[in-house]
């Protein structure tokens, strides 16, 4: 008997003994304990491996593709409703000329963006922190207007320069059922001046003053008449506008 770990025959103790002992009489089961276990592992691996591939190919991926297509249609849906929606009016910088006894004409190109919407709208000048009367005024679709304000007379001096306020903005959708498919060709036919024979003559005298005039026929090729028809009318000296009126 082995005292206190002593050495047994070749030198083992007798615990190596026993794992020994151990060892061969339970290899074959050990080892196949092992095989079991390797077994086990690999497939566990393998198998969360193919799950992996029908996950992504069977099962999550037609509901991911749901998804996707759900995201596009979204996208294709808001993408149509800005295409949809009004774009803003856009305007031009202010043109401010100086007239007589201290008034001012203020004028300025308005346009409208949009091939399928008209505006109404109510609009002033802020000239020089001073504020021009209330008007209202309208634009066409895909058109340009100009808007004016004539001889206003400022209560106080201060640098002509003014901006543009436009108030209360009202859309309006053009109704096919009455302009038909094209509302160009709706406005061709009920809008359509024509300016030709545009004159300028010199040297007249007026009282004592020497002055020109500018002249011009306008004719309606149009299919409609009309009681009235407001024009602005632009002097130019060579590419600068030296005078704004509006006639009709």
């Amino acid at each position: 008997m082995p005292v206190n770990g002593a050495s047994i025959g070749g030198g083992f103790t007798e615990g190596e003994l026993k794992f020994a002992s151990f060892w061969v009489r339970n290899k074959p089961t050990i080892r196949k304990a092992v095989r079991i276990a390797f077994i086990i592992v690999n497939v566990g691996l393998w198998g969360y491996v193919l799950w992996g591939i029908l996950d992504a190919y069977a099962i999550s991926y037609p509901r991911e593709s749901r998804i996707t297509a759900d995201i596009a249609q979204d996208q294709v849906t808001m993408d149509a409703l800005e295409s949809n929606r009004p774009q803003n009016v856009r305007a031009a910088n202010v043109l401010v000329l100086t007239g007589t006894d201290g008034r001012y004409d203020m004028a300025v190109d308005v346009e409208n963006p949009n091939a399928q919407w008209w505006a109404e709208f109510t609009y002033r000048f802020n000239f020089s922190g001073e504020q021009t009367s209330m008007r209202n005024g309208f634009i066409l679709p895909g058109s340009k207007t100009v808007l004016t304000e004539l001889g206003f007379r400022p209560k106080g001096r201060g640098g002509a320069t003014a901006q543009l306020v436009v108030d209360g903005i009202r859309w309006h959708r053009v109704d096919p059922a009455q302009v038909g498919a094209s509302y160009k060709d709706y406005e061709l036919e009920r809008s359509n001046v024509a300016f030709e024979n545009v004159t300028y003559q010199g040297g007249l005298i007026v009282g004592t003053k020497e002055v020109g005039r500018t002249s011009f026929d306008m004719k309606n090729r149009g299919s409609f008449g009309f009681w009235a028809y407001d024009v602005v009318v632009r002097l130019y000296r060579g590419s600068t506008i030296v005078g704004v009126n509006r006639i009709s």
